[in-house]
């Protein structure tokens, strides 16, 4: 009994820490130049290729400083010099249907190409600016907010 206990136990801990806070992958950062940095809570982290990007991360460059994202849709985000940009939901599991992709923008400019999200559920991206809210539903778009 403690056996199958231990075993059961052994397969859910993925699930189990995903749950008790860390928030799930979405995607990586493919490339960047200058200096790029990803707030997650209270930690800073610095950027690199193929570092993870999680839901709830703000991504920030510098200046000078870009970043070029892929999410697991094979959505591409890129962020140019002194940018801001909080992935504040993602969703991506086709068997399920389930389909979500909100993105708030802080500041800076931003290029965006979507994905299979953006094949299969377009009404499920969202866009957050200051100013307004976009539902996309093209494949390509490139916004630069001033200071």
């Amino acid at each position: 009994m403690k056996l199958l206990f231990c075993i059961v136990l052994l397969l859910m801990l993925p699930a189990i820490s995903t749950a008790a806070g860390e928030a799930a992958v979405v995607g990586h950062i493919q490339t960047l130049q200058g200096s790029v940095w990803i707030e997650r809570g209270a930690l800073r982290l610095g950027g690199e290729a193929g570092s993870e990007v999680r839901q709830g991360d703000i991504l920030r460059t510098g200046k000078p400083g870009a970043v070029g994202l892929v999410l697991l849709d094979n959505t591409t985000v890129s962020l140019g010099s002194g940018s801001e940009l909080v992935v504040r939901d993602y969703a991506f599991q086709p068997r399920e249907g389930k389909f979500t992709l909100v993105m708030q923008m802080l500041k800076g400019s931003f290029s965006y190409v979507s994905g299979l999200i953006g094949k299969l559920a377009p009404d499920a991206i969202r866009l957050q600016l200051p100013e307004a809210t976009i539902a996309v539903r093209g494949t390509k778009l490139l916004v630069e907010i001033g200071d």
